[in-house]
């Protein structure tokens, strides 16, 4: 049977694709289906809202949008469990520009499809990861993250709109931003042990989606009690190009610069001037600390994660 969901929409996400959806939403809750909608109108507002709900002991919180939605309504469910004794449970209805948490887990690209799952009662739980700065700010996130070349495009993406927000977009700003960027030194620690390298970037990912559509950790699971942790080494712009390609079809791993690892702690330090992002989002700069938490979010999915 249904839940009564609160389904959170990002009218912006998918260039304005969500916001379209709101009628539809509408017809949906005001028919056999019973719950609520929220439509936001700033940024950090779904956080706000999943929160309350959660508190509230509503069963089933749905989000409308791309990762960076899906990240804020994580946060704000994550920041309400424990205070009621009910473990926070999510919707996915995958509309945004990149949908890479939802690639990870197979959820449904039709709508009225996704709808019916997003809604439906059967929740299984995923890992989910809290990120911190030496500021002592932190957020959680669900899909992957990274340091270097990648964040540097992240922060990059988060100017754009329109379609320069899609996979096109994103394949153009990447070339863009090659030019200008410089290859970084950390330190790179996974679960204790510690290496110092140079590297273009690292990217720490609970599946195996990120950048709209790259499989960056083809045999990552959101259900494994880790992330894998990609390492592309100190390769040139030219090798950086040459392997776009490979890196949506999952096959950079084998190439002799790039090493996967396991972990569910890492700390990276290095120089400020390095981005980190989460699910795409910008989140500040080096040092950083990531832990995972093996099965904290109970997500609505009927399918195995993508190996």
């Amino acid at each position: 049977m249904p839940l009564e969901p609160l389904i959170i929409v990002n009218p912006v996400a998918g260039g304005g694709r969500a916001g379209r959806l709101v009628p539809w939403l509408r017809d949906r809750l005001s028919g056999a289906s019973r719950g609520r909608l929220h439509v936001t109108a700033r940024a950090g507002e779904a956080t706000d809202v999943a929160r309350d709900a959660a508190r509230a002991n509503v069963a089933r919180v749905v989000a409308v949008g791309g990762d960076g939605t899906v990240q804020e309504v994580v946060n704000g469910l994550l920041a309400a469990d424990g205070t009621n004794g009910s473990a926070p449970s999510l919707g996915i209805i995958p509309v945004g520009s990149g949908n890479d948490l939802a690639r990870s887990l197979r959820l449904p690209r039709a709508t009225h499809i996704a709808y019916a799952l997003a809604t439906a009662g059967h929740a299984r739980p995923i890992d989910v990861a809290r990120a911190s700065d030496r500021a002592g700010r932190s957020r959680w996130f669900a899909s992957a993250g990274g340091i270097g070349f990648d964040a540097q495009v992240a922060a990059a993406m988060a100017t754009r709109s329109g379609w320069q927000r899609g996979s096109v977009g994103y394949l153009l700003t990447t070339l863009s931003e090659l030019r200008r960027f410089s290859n970084r030194h950390i330190s790179l620690s996974l679960d204790g042990t510690a290496t110092e390298l140079d590297v273009l970037f690292v990217a720490f990912a609970n599946g195996a989606y990120y950048g709209g559509g790259m499989r960056i950790a083809p045999d990552a699971r959101p259900d494994d009690g880790f992330l894998d942790v990609c390492v592309v080494g100190d390769v040139s712009r030219l090798t950086a190009i040459r392997q776009i390609p490979n890196l949506y079809r999952g096959t950079h791993v084998s190439h002799r610069a790039v090493a996967v690892s396991r972990a569910s702690r890492m700390t990276i330090e290095g120089g400020s001037d390095t981005l980190v992002h989460l699910d795409g989002e910008p989140f500040g700069s080096l040092p950083l600390d990531v832990e995972l938490v093996a099965g904290r979010l109970g997500i609505a999915s009927v399918a195995p994660a993508v190996r």
